[in-house]
C-alpha cells in the first residue's frame, strides 16, 4: 500500500495512551463514479446562492472520502467538544465521529433561520430552532449511533454525526485515516458511508509497527 500521510485525515480519536499499536487504512470505490449534480437551492437564495455542492460521495483517484472507521473493542477516546456549523446553507463539517458523552455545538452563521433536527434512526434526538446569526447551541452526544443532521427549512441540508464507543476517524479527500495509541491485539474494524454501506474486516494490531487495511465499496 501507498504511504497515507496524515494530511489525508479529517478526524480521528483515538485514546492518549503509551500502546504502541497504528491502524492505517483507506477506504475505495470501485467502478465507475456516479455523476453527482449540485442539489438546488429553493429558497433564501440571497444568503444560499443558486444552489449547493452534492457532498453524499466525494471521490478523487477512486478514492472514498467521508467513511466512518471504528474499532470495536479498544479504549475509547474521552469525550470532548465538536461543532458543526450552518453556511451558505450547508452544514460544515459534512461528517464527523465523537466519543459517546461530548458535545455537539451547534453554530449558525448564515443570516436566515434555519433548524437543526438531529434523528437517530427514526427518532427525534434534538431539534434546536436557530434563528439569529452567530447563535451557538450545545447538545449532548448521549447515545452511541450515527446522528443524522436536517435542517426543517432548507430540505436539502445534510450532515452526519457518528457517536461511537471506541477509537474512530474520518477519511480524507484521499480516502486515507490512521488511528495510532492503540493496544495490540485482533479486533473488528467496521467502515461506514452514508450511500455505500458497511464494510467490515479484521485486523490484527502488532506490537510494532502498524496495521493496513483497505475498504472497497461499490463491489
Amino acid at each position: 500500500m501507498r504511504y497515507l500521510g496524515l494530511l489525508g485525515i479529517v478526524a480521528a480519536l483515538a485514546p492518549c495512551s503509551a500502546w504502541p499499536g497504528e491502524l492505517r487504512g483507506e477506504a475505495r470505490l470501485a467502478g465507475a463514479v456516479p455523476s453527482r449534480p449540485d442539489l438546488a437551492v429553493t429558497k433564501d437564495r440571497p444568503a444560499c446562492g443558486e444552489a449547493v455542492a452534492d457532498e453524499s460521495l466525494l471521490v478523487s483517484g477512486g478514492r472514498l472520502a467521508n467513511v466512518v472507521v471504528v474499532v470495536a473493542g479498544a479504549p475509547a477516546a474521552a469525550p470532548t467538544r465538536i461543532a458543526v456549523d450552518q453556511r451558505r446553507c450547508r452544514f460544515v463539517p459534512h461528517v464527523q465521529v465523537a466519543p459517546r458523552g461530548s458535545t455537539l455545538e451547534l453554530v449558525n452563521s448564515d443570516r436566515v433561520l434555519h433548524n437543526v433536527h438531529g434523528w437517530l434512526g427514526l427518532r427525534t434526538r434534538f431539534d434546536v430552532p436557530m434563528p439569529e446569526v452567530g447563535a451557538r447551541v450545545p447538545v449532548a452526544l448521549d447515545r452511541a449511533g450515527t446522528v443524522e443532521l436536517r435542517c426543517d427549512v432548507h430540505g436539502w441540508m445534510s450532515a452526519y454525526v457518528a457517536v461511537v464507543e471506541g477509537p474512530a476517524a474520518v477519511t480524507g479527500k484521499d480516502g486515507a485515516f490512521a488511528l495510532a495509541g492503540l493496544p495490540p491485539g485482533t479486533y473488528r474494524v467496521t467502515a461506514w458511508h452514508e450511500r455505500l454501506g458497511t464494510r467490515s474486516a479484521e485486523v490484527t494490531v502488532p506490537d510494532e509497527g502498524a496495521a493496513e487495511v483497505v475498504f472497497t465499496f461499490g463491489s
